[in-house]
């Protein structure tokens, strides 16, 4: 699982160079990718989006030197890997995957919607700028796990939807944010 991970990142920051040109990546960036997926547990999503000018933005879940499992993302330039950014923190330090569902979408020309659950504790949404690289605190959607999480975004409106588990029923769900994130109202 954890080389298909790479091939995921390592497919991403290909089409990123395939459309820039005839780059390819070199073996500093394929090194900086090995040591980035070995700090991915083999059974946790990566999720991928394109900034504003086409270069691929990640979010996953990080094993940092400590043993803390947490939520980052960072973004690619020209196939070049711009920093890791933490999302999360008070993560765990117990083995396996403790966000299994996770969601990006741009948010214009600020920053970034993310969307993620957390084993036994919910569905989370933050905003992480673009710029200063600051999360809002999480805001709790569900209180259920859920599956199925999909984010969307046109202007200002953002629209984040899901399948909640409860009793063995499983319920859609939708909440709408005309304000770019800030409130939220479930229809």
């Amino acid at each position: 699982m954890k080389q298909q991970i790479f091939a995921i990142l390592l497919g991403l920051l290909g089409l990123s160079a395939a459309q820039a040109g005839p780059e390819t990546v070199t073996q500093d960036e394929d090194i900086q990718l090995r040591k980035l997926a070995d700090r991915i547990p083999s059974n946790c999503r990566v999720a991928g989006t394109r900034d504003a000018n086409g270069q691929p933005v990640f979010f996953w879940q990080h094993t940092f030197n400590d043993g803390t499992r947490d939520l980052v993302m960072a973004t690619s330039l020209e196939g070049r890997l711009q920093g890791i950014r933490r999302v999360t923190y008070g993560g765990s330090q117990s083995l396996g995957c403790h966000f299994p569902l996770l969601a990006i979408v741009r948010g214009g020309a600020w920053g970034w919607h993310l969307a993620w659950m957390r084993m036994n504790k919910g569905l989370f949404y933050a905003r992480m700028d673009g710029e200063a690289w600051v999360s809002s605190p999480p805001k709790r959607m569900s209180n259920a796990d859920v599956t199925q999480v999909e984010l969307s975004t046109v202007n200002n409106r953002v629209s984040l939807g899901w399948l909640e588990l409860t009793n063995n029923i499983t319920i859609p769900t939708q909440m709408f944010s005309e304000d770019d994130g800030r409130t939220w109202v479930r229809r």
